[in-house]
């Protein structure tokens, strides 16, 4: 290592100059290939971002029914499934007419959650960007999680 205002040859670990008293400057070196890929990879976030939005800017009332239609029958499935519901049969806990309407809403919500991918990327196959993806994801855990309730419910005694 050399000093920036004399030249005069440093230690790694000075703070101070020897010859001159200037202070150590210490510099991490890029070079021109990681400046690269590292301005290429920022462009790439911000331009896709920016088309991303104008997109759906464009197609903003682009909507997918069946998110909703997915989100309430999972909720529905996972209240009965949750709670010891004894309206359609007698004894301690869940009767089994209500494990099988639990398992029935359960793959309900599976079918709806199925269609919802489909039109999300039949929309991203049309104008590059899908609807509420986050909360397609989420319920569609959450759905294959209360039909495996439902499920295990339905066949123990």
């Amino acid at each position: 290592m050399y000093c920036r205002k004399c030249g005069a040859e440093i230690k790694e670990t000075s703070k101070f100059c020897d010859s001159c008293g200037c202070e150590v400057v210490k510099v991490k070196q890029v070079s021109y290939a990681e400046k690269y890929n590292e301005n290429k990879k920022k462009n790439k976030n911000q331009t896709q971002s920016l088309k991303e939005q104008e997109r759906m800017m464009k197609h903003k009332d682009e909507k997918n029914p069946y998110i909703a239609a997915s989100l309430v029958a999972t909720v529905v499935a996972l209240v009965l499934a949750m709670f010891p519901w004894n309206l359609l049969g007698s004894g301690i806990g869940t009767s089994l007419p209500m494990r099988i309407v639990v398992v029935v809403f359960a793959l309900l919500a599976d079918y709806h959650v199925t269609k919802a991918k489909q039109v999300n990327n039949l929309i991203f196959s049309k104008y590059g960007f899908r609807i509420k993806s986050n909360v397609v994801s989420m319920v569609n855990i959450l759905s294959v999680f209360v039909t495996i309730m439902g499920m295990f419910a339905l066949f123990t005694i």
